[in-house]
């Protein structure tokens, strides 16, 4: 018994040592988006905020841990240190690993999915919601077409399309309201949509460091309470469910 106890008093002071580490670097990068002048020099630390969010999710899940998950982290890996050395540059190739971890999250929360009769899906609010995100998502767009390639924009239209896609997934489950942590996913699907709604924006419109800083907490926060959902949260059977009308 004593040692049971150890073992789980050890595992909450490894799991708090992680999130400890992420937070030290997170807020690291985000003094350093507003000291320093050159954006550039944020690729020194902006992979350890990632790098510590992986080893964080691997010491929860050890043997467990999602394959899937692993490549969305390492695609926002490789997302970060492209979107520091150049945006411009690399847009395509940005455009495509932001489409690749839209999609994989997508995936991820595919067993989520309960089939259900939900009368919610029909009221007022949810209309509302559904086409204030398909605005957001359009206007973004729409800003664009002016001021990138026309070559370019076929990479747009993509990871436009998987970003509405992942919106209703997630708006699905948190309307089903199976789940306790439906408000942190739901958070962490908004933060995603603000990122990349004010991403371009910033990049080709008006290039301001408190857009940078709430890109970075956005970009970051979306991701840690991703992770908090899918590692906390069980699937629950379809005969658990009870039908929500509200």
């Amino acid at each position: 018994m004593f040692k049971d106890k150890l073992k789980s008093l050890l595992f909450i002071i490894k799991i708090n040592v992680f999130d400890i580490l992420f937070f030290v670097a997170f807020l690291t990068a985000l003094v350093m988006s507003i000291t320093l002048t050159v954006k550039k020099d944020l690729i020194y630390i902006a992979p350890i905020v990632i790098i510590t969010l992986i080893i964080k999710y691997i010491s929860i899940t050890k043997k467990k841990a999602d394959p899937l998950f692993l490549l969305a982290l390492f695609a926002f890996l490789g997302l970060n240190f492209l979107s520091f050395y150049s945006f411009n540059k690399y847009f395509n190739i940005i455009s495509l690993l932001t489409s690749g971890y839209l999609i994989l999250f997508t995936l991820l929360l595919k067993k989520y999915l309960v089939k259900s009769k939900l009368k919610s899906f029909l009221s007022l609010s949810v209309i509302i919601g559904f086409f204030l995100v398909t605005y957001i998502i359009y206007s973004v767009v729409d800003l664009l077409m002016g001021h990138i390639p026309n070559n370019n924009m076929v990479f747009v239209i993509i990871c436009a399309l998987c970003l509405f896609i992942y919106a209703i997934t997630f708006a699905i489950i948190y309307i089903s309201d199976n789940y306790a942590n439906g408000t942190i996913l739901l958070t962490s699907g908004v933060a995603t949509i603000f990122n990349l709604g004010l991403s371009p924006i910033n990049e080709y419109f008006l290039y301001s460091q408190t857009f940078t800083v709430l890109i970075l907490i956005c970009h970051y926060m979306s991701l840690y309470l991703f992770m908090k959902f899918i590692s906390e949260t069980k699937v629950i059977k379809a005969k658990d469910v009870k039908p929500n009308y509200f």
